[in-house]
C-alpha cells in the first residue's frame, strides 16, 4: 500500500466519479482505476462498488475511509 495510492482512493471518495477524479489529480482516469485496483487486491476486498461511471463505497470502503485518511493526514 502506498500513499499515493491513498490519495487516490480519497479523492475518488470524495467525488464518487473516477474520471473526475482523476482530472483533479492530473492523472488518467485509466491510472486511477489501476491504482484502485492494485490497493483493492492488496486489501482483498472490493472498495468500490462500480456502476457504469458512478461508483460508490462498499462496506469495506467505509470501513478502510477513517485509516486512509488518518494515514495521509499524519504522513502530511
Amino acid at each position: 500500500m502506498e500513499l499515493r495510492q491513498l490519495r487516490y482512493f480519497l479523492k475518488a471518495t470524495e467525488l464518487l466519479n473516477f474520471t473526475e477524479a482523476a482530472k483533479q489529480l492530473y492523472i488518467t482516469q485509466s491510472t486511477l482505476s489501476q491504482q484502485i485496483k492494485q490497493l483493492e487486491t492488496e486489501l482483498n476486498v472490493l472498495l468500490f462498488d462500480r456502476i457504469g461511471k458512478k461508483v460508490y463505497l462498499t462496506e469495506a470502503g467505509t470501513e478502510f475511509l477513517p485509516f486512509a485518511k488518518q494515514t495521509v493526514f499524519d504522513a502530511d
